[in-house]
């Protein structure tokens, strides 16, 4: 069991900023684990209160004491794969609309692709 955070001033303020102002909400969520565990919240506690393992609040104040803030932010995650080769997303023009309801389709067949 890990004894309650010992947080600086600056610390503090940083983490009061990130539990409310910060860019993602998991990343919200692990700055207000640290600061409730500063504040003397068991990791039982706060794996109950937002519905995590153990394991995972426990790495998020591992991940703050080794590197900060930057410990506490989304990382990369693996999503859903492209449905459009590259090449064709780009000639179709999604790469620029960004929407694909706004795409025309593409004048250039995929390769392999006979007309």
């Amino acid at each position: 069991m890990l004894a309650p955070l010992a947080l600086t001033a600056p610390e503090l303020t940083t983490l009061e900023a990130a539990a409310t102002h910060g860019p993602h909400p998991r990343m919200r969520r692990r700055a207000q684990a640290v600061l409730g565990h500063h504040r003397g919240v068991t990791i039982n506690q706060l794996a109950a209160l937002y519905a995590v393992g153990r394991n995972a609040i426990s790495s998020w104040l591992t991940r703050w004491q080794q590197v900060g803030l930057v410990g506490l932010y989304e990382g990369a995650r693996s999503g859903r794969p492209a449905k459009l080769q590259p090449a064709v997303k780009k000639s179709s023009g999604l790469a620029r609309r960004g929407h694909p309801a706004t795409a025309h389709v593409a004048t250039t067949p995929a390769p392999g692709v006979r007309h």
